[in-house]
């Protein structure tokens, strides 16, 4: 896919109603898929997806959701836009609960630490996930507080 053709692409994803159909169709749909395949299919083809398992933090009960993330060498970036709807997202408030976590991409599955990032390191991250889906910054606008950045790295 072009840039240009990208960008197009990513900014009618962005728009409100868009992106929350969006979102709700690849839960939907990529979670199962993942799970069938061990993160060999899913139905986000551009941008990377991940089915993050974490634990609730009221129930303790397993979770499994597709996400989008953001390669970062061997890391993971996640983005808790929630589509700009003005509220965090339920997996991160667990995810903010969670030192480790179990994810399956494309490359198989990994235990990864959780470590919520603050200040320079934000910033370079948040860069770099608008660079790949420029649909951020729209999402971000949406909100009145920070979107939070999470890194799942391999060691703590």
């Amino acid at each position: 896919m072009t840039n240009a053709l990208w960008r197009g692409f990513a900014t009618f994803v962005a728009k409100p109603a868009v992106s929350i159909f969006m979102m709700k169709l690849a839960t939907a749909i990529d979670g199962p898929l993942m799970r069938a395949t061990h993160g060999k299919l899913r139905l986000s083809f551009v941008i990377p997806v991940l089915l993050l398992k974490v634990r609730g933090r009221k129930t303790g009960t397993l979770r499994e959701i597709p996400l989008l993330y953001v390669p970062d060498g061997q890391d993971c970036l996640l983005i808790a836009s929630n589509a700009g709807q003005g509220h965090v997202p339920k997996w991160y408030l667990n995810l903010r609960e969670s030192k480790v976590v179990d994810i399956v991409t494309r490359a198989g599955s990994r235990t990864m630490h959780v470590r919520e990032l603050v200040n320079e390191e934000r910033r370079d991250a948040w860069i770099k996930a608008t660079t790949l889906y420029p649909g951020y910054v729209r999402y971000q606008q949406r909100t009145s507080y920070p979107i939070p950045v999470i890194r799942l790295s391999s060691t703590a």
